[in-house]
C-alpha cells in the first residue's frame, strides 16, 4: 500500500477510485476489485482510496484501517493488486483541476461525493492512463485485444448516451486533456450527470462530430466506441432480475445473455437495497459472484 502514486503505472493499467473515504470496502465493492484482478492475471489492478482524514503518513500501520479487513486478505492473495491511499492535497496540487479542488465549492454541493467521483477519474486518466471500472462493474473476463484501448462504452441499445462507468484512454491522448479543461471552467454544483456523461457527449460532439445514436458519426480514429452489450448487457431499468432469488427461464435466459459480455454493470445507485444472496442457487449476481470473486464470497459472513 502507498500513499499517493503507485510504483506500477501504466496505461495497461485497471483502477477503480473509491471516493467515501470510509476506509473500508462493500462486499460489492470488494468482488469488483477481485473479479477484476482474477480475469486478468497480466495486468496491474490499482484501488485508489480516499484518506478520511487526507494525510496519510504510514498507509499500513495506518490506524483508517480496521486491523486486517476482509477485504484486504481478499485483495492481498492477488499479486497484481496494488492499494493506493491518496493523499488528494497533493494528487490535485499542479494540475488543471487544483483551483476546482482548493476553492471547494464541490464540497458544498448535495453532490458532493459524485462530483469528487466524476473529477478523480478523469484526473488518473489524466495523469496516467488506464482502464477506469466503477465499483459495481462485475467483471467476466479478460479484457485483451486492441478494442480495449482508448474506448469509451455505451450504456443502452439506442447508442445515445456514452457512460463513464467503464473508461479507457492511454496517458497524454487528447481526449483526456479536453475533458479535463472542460472540467476545470465548468463546473456546476447542482447538476449530477453533467461532469459525467454529459461532458463525455458534449466534448465527443464538438471534437469528434458524434451525433448521439450514431457511432458511425464519430470522426476521432483513436476513440472507440463500444457497444452497450460489453459491460451493460442488463438496463438499469431492469437492474432488480439480477437480484431475484427464485429463479425462472427469463433469469436462465439473461444470464447466458450476460456471459456474453466482458462485465456487468449492477448499478448500485438503484439496486444497492438488494442484497447479493451468496449461497443462493438462482440469484444471477450470486451465480457469477461465486465464479468471478470466490474469495471475497468465501468471507461474505465479514461484510456488513
Amino acid at each position: 500500500m502507498y500513499d499517493g502514486t503507485s510504483r506500477n503505472i501504466s496505461d495497461q493499467r485497471i483502477f477503480f477510485h473509491e471516493t467515501s473515504g470510509r476506509s473500508q470496502l462493500s462486499l460489492r465493492q470488494c468482488c469488483a476489485v477481485e473479479s477484476a484482478a482474477r480475469n486478468n492475471p497480466d495486468r496491474p489492478v490499482h484501488l485508489l482510496m480516499r484518506s478520511s482524514t487526507n494525510c496519510v503518513t504510514n498507509p499500513i500501520n495506518s490506524q483508517q484501517l480496521p486491523i486486517n479487513p476482509s477485504w484486504l486478505k481478499v485483495l492481498s492473495r492477488y499479486p497484481n493488486v496494488e492499494i493506493v491511499l491518496l493523499n488528494e492535497d497533493h494528487y490535485f496540487a499542479g494540475t488543471p483541476l487544483e483551483d476546482w479542488y482548493t476553492k471547494g465549492v464541490w464540497r458544498t454541493s448535495r453532490f458532493e461525493m459524485g462530483h469528487l467521483s466524476d473529477y478523480i477519474r478523469v484526473l488518473t486518466l489524466y495523469k496516467g492512463g488506464g482502464l477506469y471500472l466503477d465499483m459495481d462493474i462485475l467483471t467476466l473476463k479478460a479484457f485483451q485485444g486492441p478494442v480495449f484501448r482508448n474506448c469509451l462504452v455505451y450504456e443502452n441499445a439506442a447508442k445515445d448516451t456514452i457512460g463513464n462507468s467503464v473508461l479507457h484512454l492511454e496517458r497524454g491522448h487528447h481526449l483526456s486533456g479536453e475533458l479535463i479543461r472542460l472540467l476545470a471552467e465548468e463546473y456546476d454544483p447542482e447538476a449530477y450527470v453533467y461532469h459525467g456523461p454529459d461532458a463525455i457527449a458534449e466534448i465527443m460532439n464538438r471534437v469528434c462530430r458524434l451525433v448521439a445514436g450514431n457511432p458511425k458519426s464519430n470522426e476521432c480514429n483513436n476513440v472507440r466506441l463500444l457497444s452497450h452489450r460489453y459491460f451493460h448487457p442488463v438496463a438499469a431499468m431492469f437492474s432488480h432480475m439480477l437480484f431475484q432469488n427464485d429463479g425462472n427461464m427469463s433469469d436462465v435466459e439473461t444470464l447466458f445473455e450476460i456471459k456474453e459480455s466482458f462485465g456487468l454493470h449492477l448499478w448500485n445507485s438503484i439496486s444497492l437495497h438488494h442484497p447479493i444472496n451468496v449461497d443462493n442457487k438462482n440469484q444471477i449476481v450470486a451465480i457469477l459472484a461465486r465464479e468471478h470473486c470466490p474469495l471475497t464470497v468465501s468471507r461474505a459472513a465479514d461484510f456488513n
